[in-house]
């Protein structure tokens, strides 16, 4: 028994050293709260598509490497998303965050990837997101509250200059 509080202990002291999450150049709560003050921007027409797409996805399980009809994986639900407005994405999170040009969080819009170590999810705006949670949840609308980085596909730039507030 006192080997394994000691173990604990060990861990408990690890953790708190060295697994606080990096720092974000936006408030955790900040998609929500700028959904609450009605300053979304506007989306583009693809990225309507895309959570158009993700959102009659919602209900259907996860399972790792998923990319769908009957269940996706966090990454596959993105790809396919896109995929359904014929733009191709990097298939895996690292891969989109090494690959695909970043949106500062507070410029991000609808159909925008955001991205958590190891897991991404689709703004689906004022304040969620639709992502392939986990085994459990499966494919999920939720607030989108604690984001890292969130990433947009090239061919949506130009696009998205256009669109206004």
């Amino acid at each position: 028994m006192r080997v394994l509080t000691i173990a604990a202990a060990g861990l408990l002291f690890i953790c708190a050293a060295g697994c606080a999450p990096p720092a974000r150049n936006l408030p955790p709560e900040s998609l929500v709260a700028r959904a609450w003050a009605g300053r979304e921007l506007r989306p583009t027409a693809r990225g309507e598509a895309v959570i158009a797409f993700a959102w009659a996805q919602v209900g259907r399980r996860y399972c790792w490497g998923g990319l769908g009809p009957s269940c996706f994986d966090c990454s596959g639900l993105v790809d396919r998303a896109w995929a359904s407005v014929g733009v191709r994405v990097p298939r895996t999170t690292g891969e989109i965050a090494e690959r695909l040009p970043e949106v500062p969080l507070d410029e991000v819009r609808m159909g925008d990837i955001l991205w958590w170590p190891g897991h991404v999810g689709l703004y689906a705006g004022n304040g969620w997101v639709i992502d392939a949670l986990d085994t459990p949840h499966g494919v999920v609308r939720r607030p989108a509250a604690t984001p890292y980085r969130a990433f947009r596909p090239a061919t949506e730039w130009a696009q998205a200059l256009t669109a206004s507030y």
